[in-house]
C-alpha cells in the first residue's frame, strides 16, 4: 500500500480591503415650500392657478390675454396667480379669484380644467419650481381692466385661432389649443419641446410638497407658505 502524498501547504489568502462607502457630501433638508442644500442654490415650489376665459361674439370664440413688460419687450400671457392655502383656498378659487383681478373680470363660470404646466426659473433668492392649475372660463362681460399693481399694461379679447399665436410661451399655446379645443372640438396640435424656451420647459421629475384639497382631491396644494411677489418670466 503507497503511502498517501504529503499535504499541500495552503497559502494564506490576503485579508479583504474594508469595503468603500461612498457618501454625498451635501446634506439637505425641507422646509415649507422650500428645499436647501449646503451646495447647491434653494430650491422654492410654488402653486399657481388662472385659466382660459372666453366670451362668444358672432359665433365666434374670443379670448382674455393679458400683456406685461418682459426683457424682451411686451408680451402676451395668460392670467394667473398663487394659491392661498393659508386661507382654504382651492386650485379653482384662486384660478376664479386671480383672473378677476388681472383682468377685472367679475363674472366668471368655470366649464372645465385644461391641465397643468410645470416650470422652473432663477428668482433672485432660490431656483423656482412653479407647478400652474389652469381651468377653461366663460363670461358675458366684455370690459377688461389688467393690474397695473403686476405689471400687466394692456388687456384684450382675441378670436382663439389668433390667440394661440398670439401667447409668448409654448406652455401657454398649449393650454390655449386645448380650451379650443373644449370650445370648438378642432383637435389641439401640442408643442412638444421648447428648446429656447428654457422658462417654461415641463420638468416632469421635480413635484413640490404638496396635500389633498378636500374639495378638490386630486389637485395638490403646497403644504406651508405665504403668497410671494409675483416675478414674470
Amino acid at each position: 500500500m503507497n503511502p498517501s502524498p504529503p499535504p499541500i501547504p495552503q497559502t494564506p489568502r490576503p485579508a479583504a480591503k474594508p469595503r468603500r462607502v461612498y457618501s454625498h457630501p451635501a446634506t439637505s433638508h425641507e422646509h415649507g415650500s422650500y428645499k436647501h442644500t449646503s451646495n447647491r442654490r434653494p430650491i422654492r415650489w410654488e402653486i399657481s392657478a388662472g385659466g382660459v376665459v372666453a366670451r362668444q361674439e358672432h359665433d365666434q370664440w374670443l379670448v382674455a390675454l393679458l400683456k406685461t413688460e418682459h426683457k424682451r419687450g411686451p408680451v402676451w400671457i395668460l392670467p394667473k396667480g398663487h394659491v392661498e392655502p393659508a386661507a382654504g383656498e382651492t386650485v379653482s378659487d384662486a384660478a376664479i379669484r386671480e383672473v378677476q383681478e388681472e383682468a377685472g373680470i367679475t363674472s366668471l363660470s368655470i366649464k372645465d380644467q385644461l391641465g397643468v404646466t410645470r416650470y422652473s426659473f432663477q428668482a433672485e433668492e432660490a431656483l423656482v419650481k412653479k407647478t400652474v392649475h389652469y381651468f377653461l372660463m366663460t363670461t358675458d362681460q366684455k370690459r377688461l381692466t389688467p393690474q397695473a399693481e403686476e405689471n400687466l399694461i394692456d388687456a384684450a379679447w382675441h378670436p382663439i385661432d389668433e390667440a394661440i399665436n398670439c401667447l409668448e410661451y409654448d406652455s401657454d399655446k398649449n393650454i390655449m389649443a386645448k380650451a379650443r379645443e373644449k370650445l370648438t372640438g378642432q383637435r389641439a396640435q401640442l408643442i412638444r419641446r421648447t428648446p429656447y424656451k428654457r422658462a417654461h420647459r415641463a420638468t416632469p421629475h421635480h413635484h413640490p410638497p404638496a396635500v389633498s384639497s378636500p374639495s378638490h382631491p386630486s389637485q395638490p396644494l403646497p403644504s406651508a407658505g405665504h403668497r410671494p411677489k409675483r416675478i414674470h418670466t
